[in-house]
């Protein structure tokens, strides 16, 4: 197997990149980042994780990491087989705040928006923690939810009567 490595320096001598590659595709073993980008004072602005070429990280881990300057997670991205991707209907893509709070969030399926159930797959935050947008995704394919009851304008029968059923608010 070959391996190689590649480095981009600024013309400070700081580096600016790191890669890490496996037979010519970017790739690195032991779930470390395959790609870093620095900041001029050396700090880690993004890490990203490769498996033979496409973004992919195991176990429920972001494939995609950036910081503040300060350190501190701006945001994180799911990815699985480079596909932007995340199990339990958890968010794939996540923003934060300097003080930590989600901004706004998106949840993918095999590489395209969507969430089960009548649920937003895009929502934004206020700084209160309260919704401020939200959009709905199947499949990749935007739509306005249903607020029909499952059971509004049906008919049943009791003891040989027949009732439509309305909804009680």
């Amino acid at each position: 197997m070959t391996y190689e490595y590649k480095v981009s320096r600024r013309s400070d001598g700081t580096v600016e990149w790191e890669e890490f590659f496996k037979e010519g595709q970017l790739h690195r073993e032991g779930d470390r980042p395959a790609r870093f980008r620095y900041r001029a004072d050396g700090s880690v602005e993004w890490e990203s994780f490769w498996k033979e070429g496409l973004r992919h990280r195991e176990v429920d881990r972001p494939a995609v990491v950036r910081y503040r300057a300060d350190g501190s997670v701006e945001s994180e991205q799911f990815w699985k087989e480079g596909l932007r991707h995340r199990e339990g209907d958890r968010p794939a893509v996540v923003y934060c705040r300097s003080d930590g709070t989600v901004e706004w969030e998106s949840f993918y399926r095999e590489g395209q928006l969507h969430r089960e159930g009548d649920r937003p797959a895009w929502v934004s935050y206020r700084a209160d923690g309260t919704v401020g947008e939200e959009t709905f995704w199947k499949e990749g394919q935007m739509y306005t939810p249903s607020k029909a009851k499952p059971c509004e304008g049906k008919t049943v029968e009791i003891d040989g009567v027949k009732y439509v059923l309305t909804p009680v608010d």
